[in-house]
């Protein structure tokens, strides 16, 4: 099989009309590759927004301190390799491919009872732990997919740590309308006396986590009161901040930009000195300094080096759009900005428009490569009629090529956003990178 194949029959399973949460059809199906959960720690992060920044911090520094790590991520934005890493490094086509016909032996198999046939995520999923069962990894980390009580990632009983970023208002179809409620289903990931880093939430969905934590017997790390952090300078790939925990006390500084970046960079440093203090691995400041400094995470306020100041962030929910608004007020105070957005079908595109229109000078509502997308005539009627700066283009590609000569014009910056689906293909075009997936 090559690779191209392989990603055509996963697709052929994703995305399903509705989400198939539950916790039945993953077991079976790791059961039947031996259960390879079981040959690994784990480290679980779930939260509405952060969650893979955290994940890409802890594993990135974990490696350096020479363990051998997995990291698990979803979604991807430019190829599906970027979901399975080992040491950060993507696994191979080659890889995929092996990994991927053991998984789908036994889930066609499943799929004899149509109950019972693996989705997506849970294929994806049982692919990256069969792997990093192959690769021997000492660790692994693994960001939910979506909630957390009934998600695929949610199945080992004993991980090292659990992390709760953030409880937001996202896929509240699935996981409820209520913050509460949303908080009751990523607090699913919470196991017995098992020890918990919890990053900002507001105070009733934190009451429902801080309950089940204690219902637990967790030893619980909260943002704010048993770790800190302090912004001391943001500026373009020169950003500041101190970070103040139980065992640590750190100047950092990190190529990483946006406001939420130092917010999550700390919740992934307070989860590590946890690590340290259950002896996974003995701390090397020097190691820590170098790696915080170096870290970037592509399309998270990423800052793509160009004679045009070009922004890409994978804001894809309100809350995300609120702070993407946030940090373009922060870093380009006296900038005008233009953006090109293109949103997925089951989010509040009203909330998120309205949260960046009156800081752009121009607006382009663009469609998603996804099935998923959202109606971009549907979305730019909307925002038409309550905004005179939207403007509308199908194509992706044809929204960067206008916005980019327009930014060129007006020495103003270009902002790329909505969702993945969006930003991957913008980023694919811009840099012209030859390993992004054809699919």
């Amino acid at each position: 099989m090559r690779y191209d194949e392989m990603l055509r029959m996963l697709y052929s399973v994703h995305p399903e009309a509705k989400i198939r949460l539950g916790l039945v059809r993953i077991k079976e199906l790791l059961k039947r590759l031996g259960n390879p959960q079981d040959s690994f720690e784990y480290i679980h992060v779930a939260g509405t927004n952060g969650k893979g920044t955290v994940t890409r911090t802890i594993g990135k520094i974990l490696s350096v301190h020479g363990l051998k790590v997995g990291t698990y991520f979803s979604p991807h934005l430019e190829t599906f390799r970027e979901r399975i890493r080992v040491n950060d490094t993507y696994i191979s086509k080659e890889d995929a491919v092996k990994t991927f016909e053991v998984v789908s032996k036994e889930a066609i198999a499943m799929a004899r009872s149509p109950d019972m046939a693996p989705t997506f995520f849970e294929i994806v999923t049982a692919m990256a732990f069969l792997y990093f069962k192959f690769e021997n990894v000492d660790v692994v980390i693994s960001e939910v997919g979506l909630g957390g009580r009934f998600d695929a990632t949610n199945v080992i009983e004993k991980p090292l740590c659990s992390v709760i970023t953030s409880v937001d208002y996202d896929h509240m179809e699935t996981l409820g309308s209520s913050l509460s409620q949303i908080a009751f289903e990523k607090a699913g990931i919470i196991k017995p006396n098992v020890p918990l880093v919890v990053g900002e939430i507001e105070a009733e969905p934190m009451k429902v986590i801080i309950s089940k934590a204690r219902e637990m017997n967790c030893d619980v790390k909260l943002l704010g009161k048993d770790f800190r952090y302090r912004i001391n300078r943001t500026e373009l790939g020169k950003n500041a901040f101190n970070f103040t925990g139980e065992r640590w006390n750190l100047p950092l500084e990190t190529r990483m930009n946006g406001l939420h970046a130092m917010k999550n960079l700390s919740i992934s440093l307070a989860t590590l000195e946890t690590l340290e203090k259950l002896g996974m691995f003995k701390f090397d400041e020097k190691k820590l300094y170098d790696t915080i400094f170096t870290i970037a995470w592509e399309g998270r306020f990423e800052w793509l080096p160009s004679d045009v100041m070009i922004i890409l962030d994978v804001a894809h929910n309100t809350p995300a759009m609120k702070m993407l608004n946030k940090n373009l007020n922060t870093y380009f105070p006296k900038r005008k900005i233009n953006a090109i957005i293109g949103i997925l079908n089951d989010k509040d595109y009203k909330g998120m428009i309205s949260s960046i229109a009156p800081s752009i000078e121009r607006l382009y509502v663009t469609t998603p490569h996804s099935p998923r997308a959202a109606n971009p005539f549907e979305i730019y009627s909307w925002a038409a009629q309550k905004y005179n700066n939207v403007g509308f283009m199908k194509n992706i590609e044809d929204a960067v090529s206008s916005c980019l000569d327009m930014c060129k014009r007006e020495n103003s910056v270009m902002v790329v956003s909505g969702s993945f689906y969006t930003v991957g293909v913008a980023r694919t075009f811009l840099t012209g990178n030859v390993d992004a997936d054809k699919e």
